[in-house]
């Protein structure tokens, strides 16, 4: 492998090879070779012999590093690249190795200033150590949860990458489309520009210049100079915070979010609101919460303890294998259940939330062990309903229990974020309609009183009702609501945001006129509110495009079903496509259904496969437990759709998740482990919300261990 002597140095330098090492040429031929052949333990054999006799030049260090990286210890990685800085200090390349280094090493912080020494050394021309870093340190932060700072490392990657390398790419749309994390995390940080009144414009336009080439923090300090002469100047606080998000610098984009909020109050109320609601998702101050504890209560007596539950209607076994529960060596339970506050009904027929029955705990009972005594272990939360739950226990079990013992602490949660969360043990006969009549309203009661009734962090330890009128928690109380909408949405709440903003005497959101606002540059936040009606066709196509590219769920059903609508776009649309979004972002699993038929029907009239949307029906199908309607459409699709590529595989792994099969893909004729809980037996989960510690914004539901009803071949 021959080396061109005039192109630039590999070590990072700027220098041409001809000029800084024409001596090392042979050797570094022989290394290439050597690489290119998989040869690197061999090839650091080389590097060091050059080392011997040039043990201070950046090529042969420069070297050792990389294949360090690559093939050596932590420590020889550690000791290689800290020797390379130390000699030299001024070599982006160095300082981009040790960024790639740190950020594998779980250290994103330190990454982060490393990477950006880096960008501040290099050229116009990035090494490619750089561009690597890049990509490291984007995928530490996404790992930090640092959102912000995640995507902008990743979309600077991805816009100086070769067209052979969209892993970048790749990973931003996974961020992008993920309906897990709120739309604020991923607006695109783009930069205030300089306004036309502001007297230092060239410093601004300076600063913009070294933002734009990724040297965020010179950016930074650059904006901090011109902020002292203008300490309120929003475009100065704006760039500022987008900025500090964008190194992950989170408290002090928290900081200049307060400030630019506040400035911009009067101007533009909405935009203050979202800056604030950015700060809320950024903090990691959960603000008051519960504890979640097992408490330990000695049992008198077994035999009566385990009669009791039995007997008792406020006992509920729980649907699991007990075995499941062994902890190490330690047995597992005689039993396991749920404690409720009242009885099941026999009927679900008029069935109210408030006759619903509500989990106030879990319960398991423990024979005598070598070193334990036979004990029953409560598992709660230590809210307001604790003292409620222990004598709702007392009563149920009588005197086969004796004195509570050492309480165990189990996690946290959020007061506010307990508000909205709930388990109920509804009637076996509780239809998947009721279910989700009773959800709706339970929500509603949830948001309107017990949300408003919580102190909140963000409002500076007030609830929401007491911030009512304070004119200096406006912005913050209608930032809580923003994020609570924005957490809503992606979980496809059924409920009206704006009855909670006119209870709480905040500004309500009204629908937007297109033509009266700039669409591309309108945050994604604000995109369900385009009245489609003011969309001309193109403006339609690509507000869709970019709801679905944002996963803005509410977005999607509006544009859609305008798309569907419109008859001048009827020759260019993909209906099944169209239909296939609703169904996955409807919310209602009886509209899901309709929607992924008409897909097929537009699947089947295109001329067209309907396989995966039939795929798709049963996954529905399955998660409600309609065994007839269930094995009419594997039947179907296992007859009619197996040599389709998008079908074939997916089924099997929905099969395998079902536990309608095995690892080996044999029919298992067992209970299907991975299936939800029938919607008449689980306690249900009002939802969560995203914090940076809970990304998932969730808790997931308990399994009800039941046979599956579907017949494979091979179950006879």
């Amino acid at each position: 492998m021959s080396i061109d002597p005039y192109s630039n140095s590999p070590c990072g330098t700027d220098k041409k090879i001809k000029f800084y090492c024409p001596e090392m040429i042979p050797d570094l031929e022989k290394i290439e070779r050597m690489v290119a052949g998989d040869q690197r333990v061999a090839a650091l054999d080389v590097v060091q012999k050059l080392l011997d006799r040039y043990p201070d030049h950046s090529v042969p260090l420069f070297y050792r590093a990389v294949l360090q990286m690559q093939v050596g210890t932590e420590e020889k990685i550690a000791a290689a690249i800290g020797e390379f800085l130390a000699k030299h200090p001024q070599n982006p390349a160095a300082h981009a190795l040790n960024a790639s280094f740190l950020a594998a090493g779980g250290q994103p912080n330190e990454a982060v200033e490393e990477l950006q020494t880096a960008l501040e050394l290099s050229p116009q021309q990035l090494h490619f150590t750089v561009y690597e870093a890049l990509g490291a340190v984007g995928q530490a932060l996404l790992m930090d949860s640092k959102i912000p700072a995640a995507r902008a490392h990743l979309m600077l990657q991805s816009s100086i990458a070769p067209e052979d390398d969209d892993m970048a790419m790749q990973l931003l749309m996974r961020i992008n489309s993920s309906r897990e994390l709120p739309s604020l995390l991923k607006t695109d940080p783009t930069l205030a520009e300089c306004p036309s009144d502001f007297p230092k414009k060239d410093e601004f336009e300076a600063a913009l210049v070294e933002a734009g080439g990724g040297r965020w923090r010179k950016a930074i300090s650059l904006f901090e100079q011109l902020k002292s002469a203008a300490p309120r100047n929003v475009a100065l606080l704006e760039n500022l915070a987008v900025l500090s998000a964008t190194l992950g610098y989170n408290e002090a984009a928290i900081g200049y979010l307060h400030s630019y909020a506040a400035a911009a109050e009067r101007s533009d109320f909405e935009s203050a609101v979202e800056a604030e609601s950015l700060a809320q998702l950024l903090s990691d101050e959960p603000g008051p919460q519960f504890d979640m504890v097992n408490v330990p209560f000695a049992v008198q007596d077994l035999e009566g303890v385990l009669e009791k539950l039995r007997v008792d209607d406020r006992a509920s076994v729980l649907p699991i294998d007990v075995s499941q529960l062994a902890d190490g060596d330690n047995p597992p339970p005689k039993v396991a259940y749920w404690l409720l506050d009242r009885a099941v009904p026999t009927s679900a027929e008029g069935l109210t939330v408030d006759a619903a029955p509500n989990v106030l705990g879990e319960m398991l009972v423990f024979g005598k062990e070598t070193d334990r005594d036979a004990r029953l272990e409560l598992s709660t939360m230590k809210n307001d309903k604790f003292d409620e739950t222990v004598a709702t226990l007392r009563e149920v079990c009588g005197d086969t229990i004796g004195a509570a013992g050492e309480e165990k602490k189990l996690g946290e949660i959020p007061k506010a974020e307990s508000s909205l969360t709930w388990s109920w043990r509804l009637p076996d006969s509780v239809t998947a309609a009721q279910k989700q009549a009773l959800t709706h309203e339970r929500r509603r009661q949830a948001l309107l009183d017990s949300w408003t009734a919580q102190p909140q962090p963000a409002l500076d330890g007030k609830t929401a009702l007491d911030a009512i009128g304070d004119a200096a928690l406006r912005v913050k109380l209608a930032a809580a609501v923003l994020v609570l909408e924005n957490a809503g949405q992606a979980q496809q709440w059924k409920f009206d945001f704006n009855e909670l903003r006119q209870k709480l005497q905040l500004p309500t959101l009204e629908k937007l006129d297109a033509t009266q606002v700039d669409v591309d540059s309108l945050p994604s936040v604000r995109l369900y509110r385009i009245d489609p009606a003011t969309l001309d066709d193109t403006g339609l196509v690509k507000a869709y495009g970019r709801s679905v590219i944002s996963a803005e769920r509410a977005a999607i059903r509006i544009f859609a079903e305008a798309l569907l609508g419109r008859e001048s776009l009827a020759a260019q649309i993909d209906k099944g496509e169209l239909y296939g979004q609703l169904a996955r972002n409807s919310g209602d699993s009886d509209k899901a259904i309709e929607y992924l038929k008409k897909a097929q029907a537009a699947a089947v009239a295109d001329g067209q496969s309907p396989g995966m949307w039939k795929l798709a029906e049963l996954g529905l199908r399955l998660e409600r437990r309609e065994p007839q309607e269930s094995q009419a459409l594997l039947n179907d699709l296992t007859r009619n759709h197996m040599q389709e590529a998008e079908v074939a595989r997916p089924l099997m792994q929905l099969l395998y998740q079902f536990g309608i099969i095995g690892p080996d893909g044999r029919p298992t004729n067992m209970p299907p482990g991975g299936a939800p809980a029938p919607a008449a037996a689980q306690p249900a989960a009002g939802g969560g919300l995203w914090t940076p510690d809970n990304p998932t914004g969730a808790a997931a539901p308990a399994g009800e261990a039941q046979k599956s009803k579907l017949w494979m071949p091979g179950m006879d």
